[in-house]
């Protein structure tokens, strides 16, 4: 497993993610599609589907762009949100859960589960992407791209 989410360093995070010249090497970068790099334990801990898609919605990148194509300002926006996501969502869940641990709050999420709704930030319409029995929930007008060639 890679390490929890919360414990990665930017510089970590940063390394994993990109060719930056001189950056300490302990892992070979990941390939493909962003969400699916982001749900990898070996990359990092703790982020499943639903998570994700917060996390991209956070950092406006499209989940289906490939991290190859990210630039070192949109790895470090998406090095925020993920924080930001994940530490706003335990004290959301932690004060909705209290006793009953068996409880999956996902009411607060703004993209996640809300196909057809309007985009929190936006009004578009939430799309939904159904591929390898995984939803994928984003906004087409706030996380544009896609698969973007010669970025």
């Amino acid at each position: 497993m890679g390490l929890e989410a919360l414990a990665s360093s930017l510089d970590d995070f940063r390394a994993r993610l990109s060719k930056i010249p001189g950056a300490e090497r302990r892992v070979r970068p990941y390939r493909g599609e962003i969400k699916g790099v982001l749900t990898r334990g070996e990359f990092v801990a703790g982020i499943g589907n639903a998570y994700a898609d917060e996390i991209l919605w956070a950092a406006r990148l499209h989940p289906y762009r490939k991290r190859t194509q990210l630039t070192l300002e949109e790895i470090d926006r998406l090095y925020e949100a993920m924080r930001a996501t994940l530490l706003d969502a335990t004290e959301k869940v932690r004060s909705e859960m209290r006793e009953a641990i068996h409880l999956k709050p996902r009411d607060f999420m703004a993209v996640h589960m809300k196909t057809g709704e309007p985009c929190p930030r936006c009004g578009t319409p939430i799309s939904l992407v159904g591929a390898n029995q995984r939803i994928t929930n984003f906004c087409r007008t706030c996380q544009p791209g896609g698969l973007i060639k010669g970025m």
